[in-house]
C-alpha cells in the first residue's frame, strides 16, 4: 500500500460507507423510533430509503456535472469565490461538531458498559489519536482497514440477530399501521440521518477509481443499512418491548445484556459484543476528520493533504466536552443531526445544481 494514495475501489467505497453509517444513531434508532411511530417504528426506515434516495440523487447529480471536482471548487465557481468559501468552511465546522457529539455519546456508552472508572476525556482522546494514526495515511488506509473491520463488525451482528430471532415475542409489533402519516414522516426523517455519512461524498466523491459508479455505490450501502435498521428496530422492540425501548436511551445495549450464549464462559457478554460497535464508530469518526482535514488543505492549498489531521485532534475534544451529562450529549446529537444535517445532504447540492444549470457551468461525463 502506497501511502497518501488518494483513491478508493468500488469495494472500499462500499464497505466504508456502512461501516460510516452504522454509528451511534443505530443504538438510540429504537427509542426515536418507538416514540415517533410506536409499533410501526420498525417501518420507518422504509421510508428512510425512499428519502435517502433523494440525498443520493441531489449530490451524485451535482458531483456529476463537475467531474473531478468537489464541493471545494464547485461551490466557489456557483456561489462566488467568498460566498462559497463560506459554505465550505460552515461544511468542515459541521463535521467536526458532528463527530465531536458522535464521539461524546460514544465515549458515554463506553464508560458505561466497558470502561466505567475510566475518564471521558481519556476515552475520547484514545480514539481521537487512533483516528488520526490511520488517516494521516489517506483514504486508502481507510479503505483497507474497512475491508479488515466489516467482517469483525457484522460476522457478531449476524450471531446477535439469530440469538434473538429465536426467542422473540413478535406480539410486540402489534397492532399494525396505527401511527399517523405526520408521525411517519417525520420518523422517517431522522431514521434517514442515519445516512449523514453521505456528506462525506461532497468531498472524497472524486477520489473513487470509477466515479461513474458512484450512485450504485451509494445506493448499495443505503440499502444495506435499511435493511438492517428494519431488522434492528424490529427486533429490539419483539426482545425489550416496544414501550420500554422508548424509555431507555439506548434499548439495543438492553438487547445484548438479555442475550445468553449457549455454553458461554464469558461473565459480561455484552462486552464482547460491543466491540463490533466500537471499530463501526472508530471508522465514523476517522471519516469525519479526514474530509474536514482533506477540505481544509485543498482550501489553503497544501503541498502534503494530511498535515492538518493532528490540529483537529484538540479541536474534536473541546467540541465533545461541551455537554455536560449524558441527557445533554443525546439531545446535542438527535438536534444537531435533525436540525443541521439536511442541509449538507440535500438542500445545498440541490442549490448548487440548480443555479449551475442555470448559469451553465460545468459539464457532464459519461458512466
Amino acid at each position: 500500500m502506497y501511502t497518501h494514495n488518494a483513491n478508493v475501489s468500488i469495494r472500499q467505497a462500499k464497505i466504508l460507507l456502512i461501516l460510516q453509517m452504522f454509528n451511534m444513531s443505530m443504538l438510540i434508532l429504537p427509542r426515536i423510533a418507538g416514540k415517533i411511530a410506536g409499533h410501526d417504528g420498525y417501518m420507518l426506515p422504509i421510508i428512510g430509503f425512499a428519502i435517502g434516495t433523494l440525498y443520493i440523487w441531489a449530490i451524485t447529480s451535482l458531483l456529476k456535472r463537475f467531474p473531478g471536482e468537489g464541493l471545494d471548487t464547485i461551490a466557489p465557481k456557483v456561489l462566488t469565490k467568498w460566498i462559497g468559501l463560506v459554505i465550505v468552511g460552515l461544511y468542515v465546522i459541521k463535521l467536526l461538531v458532528g463527530a465531536g457529539f458522535e464521539l461524546r455519546m460514544f465515549a458515554e456508552m463506553v464508560s458505561q458498559v466497558l470502561l466505567p472508572k475510566t475518564p471521558l476525556p481519556v476515552i475520547i482522546l484514545i480514539l481521537l489519536f487512533a483516528a488520526q494514526y490511520l488517516i494521516k495515511s489517506g483514504i486508502e488506509a481507510c479503505g483497507r482497514m474497512a475491508e479488515v473491520v466489516i467482517y469483525f463488525v457484522f460476522a457478531p451482528l449476524v450471531l446477535i440477530f439469530c440469538l434473538v430471532i429465536i426467542k422473540t415475542d413478535y406480539k410486540q409489533l402489534l397492532p399494525m399501521f396505527t401511527a399517523r402519516p405526520q408521525g411517519m414522516l417525520v420518523g422517517a426523517y431522522y431514521v434517514s440521518m442515519t445516512f449523514m455519512p453521505l456528506e462525506f461524498l461532497l468531498i472524497t466523491g472524486c477520489l473513487l477509481n470509477k466515479p461513474g459508479k458512484l450512485k450504485s455505490v451509494c445506493l448499495w450501502a443505503v440499502g444495506i443499512i435499511s435493511i438492517v435498521e428494519v431488522i434492528l428496530i424490529a427486533l429490539t422492540f419483539t426482545g425489550v418491548g416496544m414501550v420500554t425501548s422508548t424509555k431507555q436511551l439506548w434499548p439495543v445495549l438492553t438487547l445484548m445484556q438479555s442475550i445468553q450464549l449457549p455454553g458461554s464462559f464469558v461473565e459480561n457478554q455484552e462486552i464482547f459484543m460491543m466491540c463490533w460497535w466500537i471499530m463501526s464508530i472508530y471508522m465514523y469518526i476517522s471519516g469525519a476528520m479526514y474530509v474536514a482535514s482533506l477540505t481544509i488543505s485543498r482550501l489553503v492549498h497544501f503541498h502534503r493533504q494530511n498535515v492538518t489531521t493532528l490540529p483537529l485532534v484538540p479541536i474534536v475534544f473541546f467540541i465533545s466536552m461541551i455537554p455536560s451529562s449524558l441527557a445533554e450529549s443525546y439531545t446535542y446529537l438527535v438536534r444537531f443531526n435533525g436540525q443541521i444535517g439536511i442541509f449538507f445532504l440535500f438542500i445545498l447540492p440541490l442549490i448548487l445544481l440548480i443555479l449551475a444549470k442555470l448559469r451553465n457551468l460545468g459539464g457532464r461525463v459519461h458512466d
